[in-house]
């Protein structure tokens, strides 16, 4: 070990005696150092030697070693865990840099930062061997600056924040000068920095704060009530146990508008539901404290329509308060029997968690339902997969039309089921999603496609949502290849290709390919005005198998693509 070698990760950790969880990855020259900062930390160091643990130099240190090989094994640690994960060039040798760095974030607090280093591909010396045909990066990774906050982004973290290390190199100026002249950007000296540090976080600041000081479960019960306000659904039940849920744990208005600012969306709106219910109670002083920390001009409307307005609808008197009034009836399929195919609307879905399929249903039934039409509900649990649990749940009705929705997603729109019965008064279109690509690529990935279109609001997190919006829509839909699996609509019945796709991948593609096939058209609404659902899936790596069924998909599909160019 050389004692003289600059720690320069050490310029994103402060000296505390907060007891960190820290993981250590290969560079055991830091040991000291973090001990010494970090007195009270719990100290993790994963190394491919297997003698280091018997080091004399690190006896009496408390350090918890896992003698593994991070870029070829699993890390035999609890996931979501660390505070902290450093580690010079964590992804020099790796075979596929964001497996490690997705892999590496699964045992990161949502809190957590990871810290690493990466040589700058841009960096003087690397262009001047380029210009004289060397190249001696053969089996390593360099990485642009750029390039690198696309794969942490990828990788699924949120921020990233880069200092160049201080390694005393010299830099030749006058090179420099003539790579400028040259055309080449040099934004805060890139090309005279070898090295980039580097420290990505998986939430955004304001975000973090706001998981600090309270549970998971709080943020997460938080999260669904104010969003279930939010859309008018049990606006006065769902205002009395966010008020129990604040005295119990001691939640400040200034936290909860922090918190909407993030996870809300239709603010004034909700502020509208919220607020009123809050004066109603009793809590007006707690209210107003509350509105001024949201900074929304509030615009109190009228008990009768409170729970009725439309979201992000004008707050004036003749705004229809009908809502209510029109809440889906759910019918069980016994009692269907009497009722006509056409009239049937059945939402199927594959559930294992039943907290979420709990709240997928409120929305459901919530949902305005046309004169002459039933709602019903068919949750396939112990699935096999989802081409077999869907494939169960269309045995278990004849309903004409269904909706193949998972546990996870929640329709915003309350007029889902008119809208949708108006896209399908064209029986040549079987499907229908609500993000998806106009022409499947080369790689059977929609959302690799060049024109890919619809929109979605995307909550993975309880204390966020972001509006992924694609290319606009020119008329009330457009033709598309595939349609993302998080609602997928019919009103023809086709099987699920469980001979070939017997896990969680590809299902939807498949299904559209074969709505194709059978002359039906696959389209994406538009959705201008709104979105149609929330979709909340936990952020994570693709799974191995993945790859699998995009094999099996392009060997059954991949003559039938006609990708753009």
């Amino acid at each position: 070990m050389t004692e003289e070698k600059a720690l320069c990760l050490l310029n994103f950790i402060h000296e505390t005696e907060e007891p960190l969880k820290v993981l250590l990855i290969e560079n055991v020259e830091y040991i000291h150092k973090l001990r010494s900062l970090m007195p009270r930390a719990e100290l993790f160091v994963v190394a491919a030697d297997d003698d280091l643990p018997q080091d004399e130099e690190f006896q009496d240190m408390e350090i918890r070693w896992v003698t593994v090989n991070y870029l070829g094994e699993k890390l035999p640690l609890e996931e979501e865990y660390f505070d902290i994960i450093l580690g010079e060039e964590l992804f020099l040798e790796a075979w596929n840099p964001q497996d490690i760095a997705s892999g590496l974030g699964l045992y990161l607090k949502d809190t957590g930062r990871l810290l690493t280093s990466f040589t700058n591909a841009r960096y003087w010396k690397n262009i001047r061997d380029l210009m004289g045909g060397h190249f001696y990066h053969v089996c390593t990774h360099v990485f642009t600056r750029d390039e690198m906050l696309s794969l942490l982004a990828a990788s699924f973290y949120k921020d990233a924040s880069f200092l160049p290390a201080d390694d005393g190199s010299k830099v030749d100026v006058d090179f420099i000068g003539r790579l400028e002249n040259m055309g080449f950007e040099n934004h805060s000296n890139d090309l005279g920095v070898r090295t980039w540090l580097v420290q990505a976080t998986k939430s955004i600041g304001e975000i973090i704060a706001l998981k600090k000081l309270y549970t998971k479960e709080i943020r997460r019960e938080l999260s669904n009530r104010l969003r279930r306000i939010e859309y008018g659904i049990d606006v006065a039940e769902n205002t009395e146990r966010l008020w129990q849920l604040f005295e119990k744990n001691m939640i400040f208005p200034e936290y909860v508008a922090d918190f909407v600012k993030q996870a809300i969306i239709h603010r004034t709106a909700f502020a509208e539901n919220f607020v009123f219910q809050l004066q109603r109670m009793g809590h007006g002083e707690w209210a107003d404290t509350f509105v001024r920390a949201l900074e929304v001009l509030y615009i109190p409307h009228s008990e009768e329509c409170l729970a009725e307005k439309p979201v992000g609808a004008s707050t004036e008197k003749s705004v229809e308060c009908s809502a209510v009034r029109n809440k889906a009836p759910i019918t069980e399929s016994s009692a269907m029997a009497d009722i006509s195919p056409e009239q049937k609307i059945a939402f199927i879905t594959c559930v294992n968690k039943e907290d979420w399929y709990d709240e997928c249903q409120l929305y459901i039934k919530n949902l305005k339902v046309p004169e002459g039409m039933k709602v019903e509900l068919i949750p396939v649990r112990g699935a096999k997969s989802m081409c077999h649990g869907y494939n169960m749940g269309m045995k278990q009705t004849d309903a004409k039309y269904k909706v193949y929705i998972h546990q996870d997603t929640f329709i915003a729109n309350k007029n889902f089921i008119g809208d949708l019965l108006n896209i399908f008064k064209d029986k040549a279109i079987g499907a229908l999603g609500v993000i998806g690509a106009r022409k499947l690529p080369k790689t059977g990935i929609w959302w690799d496609g060049l024109r890919t279109v619809g929109r979605v609001l995307h909550a993975c997190e309880a204390e966020s949502v972001v509006d992924s919006t694609c290319r606009d829509i020119d008329g009330a839909y457009v033709d598309v290849d595939a349609v993302d699996g998080l609602l997928f609509a019919t009103q023809v019945d086709l099987p699920w290709r469980e001979d070939l796709f017997n896990g969680w991948h590809f299902y939807e593609i498949a299904q559209s390919m074969e709505m194709w096939r059978h002359g039906y058209r696959v389209v994406v609404p538009q959705q201008e005005d709104d979105f149609w659902c929330i979709h909340c899936p936990k952020e994570k790596p693709l799974d191995p198998s993945y790859k699998k069924y995009q094999k099996i998909f392009l060997k059954e599909y991949g003559g039938e693509l006609n990708p753009e160019i």
